[in-house]
């Protein structure tokens, strides 16, 4: 019994150690720690959305801006219409003058990733909305560009 204690307390240690380590490496530290933030909360930092209501709302603002997560690759093979790619860990360098003022007169933003798990997307509305307090609340796609495109909604590719 006491090794099995012992065993656990030593493995625990470790993986402290290591994901303490982990977040001293720039940019690899999660959005809230040791920066006093809370995680992403939903209707606070972000609404989630689903890719009907999300075409309904693209159709019918004429403002909505989407924001892609995906890598350069993938943005480059296929997107959604007029979005801009953001990534969490080099939002800083990406978030030009020219973005800032693009989100800023958006009507709508909707953020989206390549999968159904929208962490990325929580952690990186909750930072725009801290980078950019006059942003309105961000939709979280729920799908991703996945379900867009299965939904046979339209796909823009390159820039």
């Amino acid at each position: 019994m006491k090794r099995a204690l012992w065993e656990a307390s030593l493995i625990l240690g470790l993986v402290l150690l290591v994901g303490t380590a982990a977040n001293l490496l720039p940019n690899r530290h999660m959005a809230w720690w040791g920066r006093g933030l809370e995680p992403p909360r939903a209707g606070k930092d972000f609404q989630l959305l689903d890719v009907d209501s999300a075409h309904v709302l693209w159709e019918s603002l004429p403002g909505v801006l989407f924001v892609d997560t995906r890598t350069e690759t993938e943005f480059q093979a296929g997107h959604l219409p007029g979005a801009v790619r953001l990534e969490l860990p080099s939002l800083r360098e990406m978030l030009t003058l020219e973005l800032r003022e693009k989100l800023a007169q958006a009507q709508a933003v909707i953020i989206y990733g390549g999968s159904e798990e929208t962490d990325i997307e929580q952690l990186l509305a909750q930072t725009l909305r801290h980078e950019l307090p006059s942003l309105p609340v961000p939709y979280v796609l729920t799908g991703g560009f996945a379900l867009w495109e299965a939904a046979g909604f339209p796909v823009e590719e390159g820039v």
